[in-house]
């Protein structure tokens, strides 16, 4: 996992079996560290991030990513930009941003 650099070497903490991704189920070599990726339609609503939920929070999950898979360390405003795309994926119920929604928005 990683394509620049190993993603649990850069997690920094000992692999679990949640980490076997798709071996779990099928016992197939060729599954180990398969995840279903899930589209980033409201992504910022969904953390904890990543299989294992080790991510807290949407920005930190950017710069993980940047690293882990590009190999490169992002600035902070190209964090902020990458991350203010993803909440615009953000889904709308009544003209109102997911993100904001309370109880009485639905009803």
């Amino acid at each position: 996992m990683g394509v620049n650099r190993k993603y649990f070497i850069q997690r920094g903490s000992e692999q679990t079996a949640v980490d076997n991704g798709r071996f779990n189920v099928t016992h197939q070599e060729v599954d180990r560290y398969i995840f279903k990726v899930l589209v980033p339609r409201n992504i910022e609503l969904t953390y904890p991030y990543f299989h294992d939920g080790s991510v807290l929070s949407l920005a930190d999950a950017v710069r993980f990513m940047g690293e882990v898979q590009l190999d490169k360390t992002f600035t902070h405003e190209e964090t902020a930009k990458m991350v203010a795309y993803l909440g615009a994926l953000t889904g709308e119920i009544k003209g109102k941003s997911l993100a904001h929604l309370t109880a009485a928005d639905i009803q």
